[in-house]
């Protein structure tokens, strides 16, 4: 099951609260390591400015916490976490360093992840210069590039004899009849 969007809700001071995006997080087995790469994202849209510190996936279920810290990848805001967990149900929660850390959804295990998605009127709008990413970049939409100009060429302000028209048009079916001729078996005349 791939898990691509997880929660967020911004707390009571301004520009600090951010959201967890995850890569597809694949069928977890118990007492199996696996590694999943996540986002941390300010305003759900980019990264953080400055040095976040630690942050990871935190397992929640009854009493037992566990929590695995992540490493930062190649691309800004990129984290990459590696846990092994015993069968059962966990609540999982991103800790986004000095951002609070908010619930992502349920894991079973064996299983998967039942994700909770990120209210849309959460997220900031994204811009083109906000974009630092290339290749690899977390699951949002880019925005679009503005359209170029529509090309204008100069005209003499005549439109084209209809004859003209009418060449090409029978030109273009004379092309056509020879080349279905010609690409006929020979058994057929």
């Amino acid at each position: 099951m791939c898990a691509f969007l997880l929660i967020s809700t911004p707390t009571a001071v301004a520009g600090g609260w951010a959201v967890t995006y995850l890569d597809p997080v694949p069928s977890i087995q118990p007492s199996v390591a696996h590694t999943v790469g996540y986002w941390v994202l300010q305003h759900g849209t980019h990264p953080a400015s400055g040095d976040l510190g630690k942050t990871g996936l935190r397992f929640q279920s009854g009493a037992d916490a566990r929590s695995f810290v992540g490493v930062a990848l190649g691309e800004p805001a990129h984290y990459a976490v590696t846990f092994a967990l015993p069968a059962g149900t966990y609540e999982v929660f991103g800790v986004q360093g000095w951002f609070e850390e908010h619930p992502l959804g349920t894991l079973t295990v064996p299983g998967t992840l039942l994700v909770k998605p990120v209210d849309p009127q959460v997220v900031q709008g994204l811009d083109d210069a906000g974009w630092p990413w290339q290749e690899i970049a977390p699951p949002l939409a880019k925005p679009a590039s503005p359209a170029p100009a529509a090309a204008v060429s100069p005209s003499s302000g005549k439109p084209l004899p209809v004859w003209l028209a009418g060449l090409v048009v029978l030109g273009a079916a004379g092309l056509f009849f020879l080349l279905r001729r010609r690409l006929r078996p020979s058994g057929r005349r």
